[in-house]
């Protein structure tokens, strides 16, 4: 059917395709986060978010509160993380039942903070650690000064992200962050005397390396239809599609 106006359509059939492919790949106990930040990759965020919530996932993932906010609003129950909130987010994060993601002294001393302002002792809340991407996380270094601050208010789960996943030439640096991910996750687990759930694999990690899918895997391109291989490509399907019409062609003279 023709499109009066540029139009882009969600395949929502893909995505449970996509979705369905990538948890082939891990047992039916490892629990699955979906990445639905910045308008789920540019689509739709509420409307993939209420699909994938009706298809089972067990969590979301976003970027920034507003879009953990927005989700909310429209009725989403599930579990969502938030990867990267500010300094003054933690009220409207308590709030709006969201997890955050706790990836410094500085945003810890703030949670804790708002923690104190809600009168609320326990919190669910999740601590990413820098393995390698060098981005966002604390450091192996952090270790024991983390567990004193945090004290009996363990995390729900720790987690950190693959840098080079998708590229096996780079297999030696994705296992070194991978043996970096579980020696951190070992002195955690001794300084605090209890076992914790853990996630590291994204779509590549799920691919490539699904030997480490610890207790939760997280994807986001991959719902989308992209494995960064060309060899996914039957495999992973596209959920969007961009239409358009052609208001006028003009054929030039390039003499």
């Amino acid at each position: 059917m023709p499109v009066k106006e540029t139009t882009v359509e969600i395949k929502l059939n893909n995505l449970k395709n996509n979705l369905d492919y990538l948890k082939s790949k891990i047992t039916r106990q490892t629990k699955f986060m979906a990445v639905v930040k910045a308008f789920s990759y540019g689509s739709d965020s509420i409307t993939v978010s209420k699909e994938l919530e009706r298809l089972g996932v067990d969590y979301l993932a976003v970027a920034y509160t507003q879009e953990g906010v927005d989700l909310r609003k429209f009725g989403i129950k599930i579990p969502i993380l938030v990867l990267h909130p500010q300094e003054n987010d933690f009220n409207e994060i308590i709030n709006h039942s969201l997890e955050p993601s706790i990836y410094s002294f500085r945003i810890l001393s703030f949670f804790v903070g708002a923690l104190k302002k809600e009168k609320k002792t326990t919190y669910p809340f999740q601590i990413k650690f820098n393995t390698g991407l060098n981005r966002l996380g604390f450091l192996k270094k952090d270790v024991q000064k983390l567990c004193k601050l945090i004290n009996l208010n363990h995390p729900k789960y720790i987690f950190s992200h693959l840098g080079a996943s998708e590229d096996l030439r780079e297999k030696s640096y994705t296992e070194k962050q991978i043996e970096e991910f579980m020696s951190i996750s070992e002195t955690l687990e001794k300084e605090l005397k209890t076992t914790l759930k853990k996630h590291l694999l994204n779509t590549s990690g799920i691919l490539n390396y699904s030997d480490y899918q610890f207790d939760m895997v997280r994807s986001g391109i991959g719902l989308y239809g992209f494995g960064n291989d060309i060899k996914y490509k039957n495999n992973l399907k596209p959920i969007l599609t961009l239409k358009t019409i052609v208001s006028q062609i003009h054929n030039l003279d390039t003499r």
